[in-house]
């Protein structure tokens, strides 16, 4: 599935890599790191039950590996309206609510910001 996400935004991609691929008893983890064409990367970390994402972290990191802003559903900040959905944006302090909730959420977030 993710193979076929990452070919609906191939013109925003330089490269992927896949850094660990691990299923145990029902469960698939998986980790990738995808070079985006305007030097910046993201990080990929998703744990899947069957086909339903469980547990999911985005990390887009500037050419340094600073962050611009990272996606998560740990279930912490249960103040946020997206709970427990929620991301995090460079040098801000305050998480925020967040509607991207998935890795085409996110791609298509960051295809956005990237092409305009």
């Amino acid at each position: 599935m993710i193979h076929e996400i990452l070919q609906q935004f191939k013109n925003i991609i330089y490269e992927s890599e896949f850094l660990n691929i691990k299923k145990i008893k029902g469960l698939t983890h998986y980790k990738c790191k995808i070079q985006l064409i305007d030097g910046s990367n993201l990080r990929i970390s998703e744990k899947w039950d069957e086909e339903q994402l469980i547990q999911y972290s985005y990390y887009w990191l500037d050419e340094k590996n600073e962050l611009i802003v990272g996606w998560d559903n740990a279930p912490h900040y249960h103040e946020i309206t997206s709970y427990p959905h929620h991301k995090h944006i460079q040098q801000q302090t305050k998480v925020q609510a967040s509607n991207e909730n998935c890795l085409e959420d996110v791609l298509d977030f960051i295809k956005q910001r990237i092409l305009n």
